[in-house]
């Protein structure tokens, strides 16, 4: 990686001063080597900025899976504190994560009666109705299934509790459910009061 950024000609590296006393090819071999340290220092701050993104990217899937700040932490030989300074956006993400682990079968339950009563509510699409039933169809262990049914209760719920008209009593309830689900959901990941 250093080598085809020294060659490269993009690299912005201030020619070095010609000094009395050269050898032969000296300037050129000085130059060539302030071109290397100038791509080292840069392919060094790429790495650190790929390696940082993709810690931040396996520390939220970690969360997703059920870890702690305290678990990262002690991972990456911290403490809670730094893991919470060192990936801010972990804690809406572990709030959301614990709270759909301590209540699935709720939030399952609700979007079932959703899902049974689709077609006793108007102004639901099926825009909305697809992605709760992939949420409840997504019951391999991995993060992606937590994030599908947080997006599930905050857009597609939040969406069926805002918007739709229930023509049943059964609808009705089901639409109560989803305002309740949808409620306790923006009170849990809203996050503790400043």
């Amino acid at each position: 990686m250093t080598q085809r950024l020294a060659a490269d000609p993009g690299l912005d590296v201030p020619e070095p001063v010609v000094r009395a006393g050269d050898a032969d090819d000296e300037y050129r071999l000085r130059r060539d080597r302030l071109r290397r340290v100038r791509a080292a220092r840069l392919a060094g701050t790429l790495i650190d900025e790929v390696s940082a993104e993709f810690a931040a990217d396996e520390a939220a899937d970690a969360v997703w899976l059920g870890a702690s700040l305290a678990d990262l932490g002690t991972t990456s030989g911290s403490t809670r504190q730094a893991a919470r300074k060192r990936w801010p956006d972990l804690g809406p993400i572990y709030r959301t994560r614990r709270w759909l682990g301590g209540h699935r079968d709720d939030v399952v339950a609700v979007i079932g009666m959703v899902l049974a009563c689709a077609g006793e509510m108007r102004g639901v699409g099926l825009d909305h109705l697809q992605p709760l039933r992939d949420a409840l169809d997504a019951e391999e262990p991995h993060p992606g299934r937590w994030r599908r049914l947080a997006v599930a209760v905050d857009r597609h719920l939040r969406h069926v509790a805002d918007t739709a008209v229930p023509t049943t009593d059964e609808a009705a309830a089901a639409v109560d459910g989803a305002r309740g689900v949808v409620a306790h959901f923006d009170a849990i990941t809203a996050g503790p009061a400043r």
